[in-house]
């Protein structure tokens, strides 16, 4: 039995190797520009597409174009925050795709988020709505699971 949003899209298998890998490049990147290793925060333009939606608990952002994601109150500030909470390191913990077309996905995952002494920081879940644009996949909405 599928669960709820499981489909059977021709190509499904490479869409989800795709996604997966995109997702390994993701994790990457973003410790990099977490730990300094470097400093080109628009590298994240490669994995997010505007207009974003970050939903939490508590807010609802919108990021209307790349500099929005990149700026202080978008992605931008995310790195810089954990960079002075001393965040050294993330690992994807769970990475489950459903294929919804041969456009769209929803990624559940979760992220292990750990400090310099490899201390456990967070559990970060997230539910990612994963868009094939002109450009490759983009996260185009991310929904904080783990408030």
């Amino acid at each position: 039995m599928k669960a709820q949003f499981e489909t059977s899209v021709p190509g499904e298998a490479g869409i989800t190797s795709q996604i997966r890998e995109f997702f390994r490049r993701y994790g990457a990147n973003f410790v990099d520009l977490t730990i300094g290793k470097r400093s080109d925060v628009d590298a994240l333009l490669e994995f997010y597409g505007a207009p974003l939606r970050f939903i939490g608990s508590t807010f609802h952002r919108v990021m209307n174009d790349s500099a929005a994601i990149t700026g202080a109150d978008g992605m931008g500030g995310e790195i810089d925050r954990l960079r002075r909470a001393g965040f050294a390191g993330s690992t994807l913990d769970k990475c489950q795709i459903s294929v919804l077309n041969s456009r769209a996905a929803l990624v559940d995952a979760l992220w292990l988020r750990r400090d310099g002494a490899g201390a456990l920081m967070a559990r970060f879940g997230v539910i990612y709505l994963m868009t094939l644009t002109t450009s490759g996949w983009r996260i185009t909405s991310a929904v904080n699971t783990s408030e």
